[in-house]
């Protein structure tokens, strides 16, 4: 017989119990179609990689993703999915409101400076059978499946504990300058910003800025702004009803065909149409 120490059992109580409050067992048809760049400001986000590989972009930087990678990201944390880098791709994703894991700043799952990609190896099968019955329960089966599905949570994310507690922190940030500009674009991509401007206010060339931040980001700026302001319309296209027009404003097109064509570009569908699948799907 194992005794438990009290310690491990007190990590999560009444008060801070964290909630679901999203989760989906995605594959091909939906991975396809996947959110541009975009970031949550009261939920963090697991994806859990089970079959397949692609690219992700988490705080601006690239990670080529494959089967077992647990990626871990915390609100307000910017993230992207290269949707031409999907291969066969099949995940297990949720967003998780009221994440407190100690010692860390509420909505974080890592210490600053972690990997947020983490290679779940051995420990893959149990976040695995710990997802498909978080999945049965969101299918609403099962006896109180509300309360099952958030203490199914809870052990999720001790094996997470369990996982990064042997992670390497990451040394201090060598692209100071690069991270001032990518927090720059994120908080004006819906104005208009040429490359001479934006070098001209980071006192550098347009040529270093151009090939810097790409190989920071894995986009050069301007590619950075549209992939910006594509996720911030999926978001308002999946989370409000408003005209595709009033969109397109919102996100920093003041024409609408312009609009759509660079939607397109991105996603192979129109923003009507990516509305319709993603409610479907």
């Amino acid at each position: 017989m194992a005794f438990i120490p009290e310690k491990y059992t007190s990590v999560f109580t009444k008060e801070n119990m964290p909630r679901l409050l999203t989760f989906y067992h995605a594959k091909t048809p939906y991975t396809s179609m996947p959110r541009t760049m975009h970031r949550h400001q009261d939920v963090a986000e697991f994806i859990l990689i089970t079959e397949g590989s692609g690219i992700h972009i988490i705080d601006g930087q690239r990670y080529f993703t494959e089967k077992g990678d647990l990626l871990l990201i915390g609100e307000n944390v910017m993230h992207d999915e290269s949707s031409p880098a999907n291969r066969n791709l099949s995940i297990y994703s949720g967003a998780v409101r009221g994440l407190q894991l100690p010692p860390l700043p509420a909505g974080q799952f890592l210490k600053k400076g972690m990997l947020p990609v983490q290679k779940t190896d051995c420990l893959f099968p149990y976040f695995c059978q710990l997802l498909e019955l978080m999945q049965r329960c969101a299918g609403g089966k099962g006896f109180h499946p509300e309360e099952s599905i958030n203490h199914l949570l809870c052990s999720f994310l001790l094996l997470i504990m369990e996982l990064t507690k042997q992670s390497v922190v990451l040394p201090p940030e060598e692209h100071n300058l690069m991270d001032a500009v990518r927090s720059h674009l994120d908080a004006h991509y819906d104005e208009s910003i040429s490359l001479d401007e934006l070098a001209r206010k980071f006192h550098i060339s347009t040529y270093h800025l151009a090939h810097a931040f790409k190989a920071s980001s894995g986009y050069a700026p301007l590619q950075y702004i549209t992939r910006r302001r594509i996720g911030e319309a999926q978001t308002l296209l999946i989370d409000t009803s408003l005209p595709i027009t009033e969109i397109a404003i919102r996100t920093g097109y003041n024409s609408s065909s312009y609009f759509n064509k660079a939607f397109h570009k991105i996603t192979n569908m129109s923003p009507r149409d990516y509305r319709k699948a993603y409610r479907k799907i």
